[in-house]
């Protein structure tokens, strides 16, 4: 490993990665509190927490941390994340990294919806999604048996909010009207809201956004070609909440991408493309349908059911070349956990079952000449069942899961099909004086599929599939173990810490990927021989006292591929540079709010021999939020992002050969007015 801990992370407790410690604390998580026990004449059990409490070994970023932030695209939204990684340069083409795991090998979801399907590779990971709808955003990096499928790195869950998140207190009705500017790329928003109840339980939420962009400013002067573009979103939510322990939600969601980009190998989220490159007019939708029923009877401990269904549909069309794919997937999940106590323990049991079954189309995305004439397809299958185990007695904790996971996965003329069991365990002892330690190990399997959809359809009986022999399942193992530490009073009277600092060690074998030439027949599939590796340090500070908040993380991260250095690499992975970041918010007065991100990531030089090194850089971002007294309707914000003005690439952006690595925006200087009704 190329760093050592530095000392005064030595002296610290440890960040509980572990998924059997108690709530994740962060900057936008409140300690969670023990249920209380309801008696029946056997056995103890447990009441439920609340609803929207973080499971254990997450970390959650909240409604608030967005809006102050002013988060416009998905870089926005991991801003004050350490342990994420955007990479890709314009909105439509970036890429989520965690811990330098490509998103491709995670589980990404919006409202219970899988995602991260992308459908060309100079492309993002995600179909498009407005940070103005987020209600939280849920990052668990280690395995669990209920964190779904596929979540080899991992898993990010995204959820939109209610109607009854936006009505004004002792309001039946409302709406809200917003309005923003960013300078950057001269970004024009606009959205509208409305929501109300219909009788007591039931709330209904209508929105519709658009942003209009430029081609974005780097730092220092000059514009990224093929960068500018619109977003249009809309979302329909119907929610009936806590009616005699029933809620239901219905949702129905649409993000559109349109602009001038480029298809080409050099171009998008590959550098700046070459001077004869011709940009084509491209649009991509996603469209998502989300059902969710939950049950929670009063005092009955032993059942809250949560049941899902849910539609999402990803195109991308090239409307000058008339090419185009597309996904579509269904897909759902059925749970039960039990809360009680029995013989002096406390237990949370959760057990049931999810499954998947997407199918891609293509019409000649990679062009006619390397696929063929003609329509071509492709599916993917997996079923799993679960049941994980999270069992305290006295001061220790332990934690038991298993999940099953039955796959198919049609790659052109060949399959890869089967099962395979992934276990997960932990413990964590509390060591006395608000001091615990902690250690987890996790594997998961995948076999549903590479992206892009492109190259799954593009493969005929002459292709090379593995080389003739059978492909293996995508697995994953995950190990970690830190320290860790939460007390109140500790600096001052009336404050709370939690500090934090744990190891972990993910190792992903068997990817199924793309090589040759890529684009230029013969490519081929196969089972890469190497395995990924994601090892490194992660360290977390918060302290909280009166209206002061202040949080730190640091993220050491070694990402290599059979143990050499590793380039960015789509659907792969990419090593990073050490990273800290530190937030701050301080509510001034009543009404007034002023915020600082610090963003300082360490120069790169453990890269290949052919890659360049990447230069490390410094962020200074500073946000102010002010609701004047006399108009309380109205909330003004100003945030201004890379206020130094730092031209810097993101150690996760793809190199088109030669350092040709696409700059981040420069200065960004946002305002937003909004009017709720």
């Amino acid at each position: 490993m190329r760093h050592a801990v530095p000392l005064f992370l030595l002296g610290a407790s440890a960040l509980p990665i572990a998924p059997l410690t108690f709530a994740q604390q962060t900057a936008d998580t409140p300690a969670e509190q023990a249920p209380p026990l309801a008696t029946l004449p056997e056995v103890k059990l447990i009441g439920q927490s609340a609803p929207d409490a973080p499971l254990p070994g997450i970390t959650r970023i909240s409604r608030e941390t967005l809006q102050r932030q002013q988060a416009m695209d998905v870089a926005d939204v991991f801003a004050s994340e350490p342990a994420v990684s955007i990479g890709g340069g314009a909105s439509n083409a970036q890429r989520i990294y965690l811990r330098g795991v490509d998103g491709a090998n995670l589980h990404i979801s919006i409202d219970g919806a899988r995602q991260g399907r992308s459908l060309h590779q100079h492309r993002g990971d995600l179909g498009g999604i407005d940070p103005d709808l987020l209600k939280q955003v849920d990052i668990q990096p280690g395995p669990s048996a209920d964190a779904g499928p596929g979540a080899l790195g991992g898993s990010i869950r995204f959820d939109t909010v209610d109607a009854q998140d936006l009505l004004a207190p002792g309001k039946r009705a409302g709406a809200t009207v917003r309005a923003a500017y960013a300078s950057a790329d001269e970004a024009r928003r606009g959205a509208v809201s409305a929501y109300g109840m219909l009788g007591n339980a039931v709330g209904l939420l209508a929105h519709v956004s658009a942003v209009n962009r430029d081609n974005y400013r780097i730092g220092g002067g000059g514009d990224v070609p093929n960068s500018a573009g619109h977003d249009r979103d809309y979302l329909l939510k119907l929610s009936l909440l806590d009616l005699a322990g029933h809620s239901l939600r219905l949702g129905a969601a649409r993000n559109r991408n349109a602009g001038l980009y480029l298809f080409s190998r050099v171009g998008s989220d590959n550098g700046y493309a070459p001077a004869n490159a011709v940009p084509t007019s491209q649009r991509s939708e996603r469209h998502t349908y989300t059902l969710e029923h939950r049950y929670q009877p009063a005092g009955n401990a032993l059942l809250d059911w949560k049941f899902n269904l849910y539609l999402n549909k990803n195109a991308l069309e090239d409307v000058t070349q008339a090419r185009s794919a597309r996904t579509t997937e269904r897909g759902g999940s059925a749970r039960n956990t039990a809360h009680l106590a029995l013989a002096g323990t406390q237990h949370r049991l959760t057990a049931g079952a999810d499954f998947m079954d997407e199918e891609g189309v293509t019409d000649g995305v990679l062009g006619a000449a390397i696929l063929g004439p003609g329509r071509k397809s492709t599916q993917a299958r997996n079923l799993g069942l679960f049941v994980q185990e999270r069992m305290r007695w006295q001061a220790l904790q332990l934690s038991l899961g298993v999940r099953h996971d039955h796959y198919h996965t049609a790659f052109g003329p060949r399959t890869v099909k089967g099962g395979k069991t992934s276990p997960n365990a932990g413990a964590e002892l509390e060591l006395g004086g608000g001091v615990g330690a902690f250690a987890s190990y996790g594997e998961a399997v995948r076999a549903s599929g590479i992206i892009p959809i492109g190259f799954l359809t593009s493969l005929d009986k002459k292709s090379n599939f593995n080389n003739g022999k059978p492909f293996k399942p995508e697995t994953s193992a995950t190990r970690e173990a830190g320290l860790q530490y939460e007390g109140a009073n500790t600096l001052q009277n009336g404050d709370h810490l939690t500090v934090r600092l744990g190891y972990f060690d993910t190792r992903i074998a068997n990817l199924i990927e793309w090589a040759g030439q890529g684009v230029v027949y013969p490519a081929y599939l196969r089972n890469m021989p190497e395995t990924l590796r994601s090892k490194g340090w992660e360290w977390k500070a918060r302290w909280q006292r009166g209206g002061y908040g202040t949080s730190v993380g640091v993220v050491l991260a070694d990402t290599t591929v059979g143990g050499k250095p590793l380039n960015p690499a789509r659907r792969v992975g990419t090593a990073l540079g050490d990273r800290l970041t530190w937030d701050s918010q301080w509510q001034v007065l009543p009404g007034l709010a002023a915020g600082y991100t610090l963003n300082a990531v360490r120069r790169l030089d453990d890269v290949p021999k052919a890659a360049v090194q990447r230069a490390g850089y410094v962020l200074h971002d500073v946000q102010l939020q002010w609701q004047p007294d006399a108009l309380r309707a109205l909330s003004l914000a100003l945030a201004v992002r890379n206020l130094g003005d730092k031209r810097y690439t993101s150690h996760s952006s793809l190199d088109g050969g030669a350092g040709n690595i696409l700059p981040e925006p420069g200065r960004d200087v946002r305002v937003s007015a909004n009017y709720q009704f």
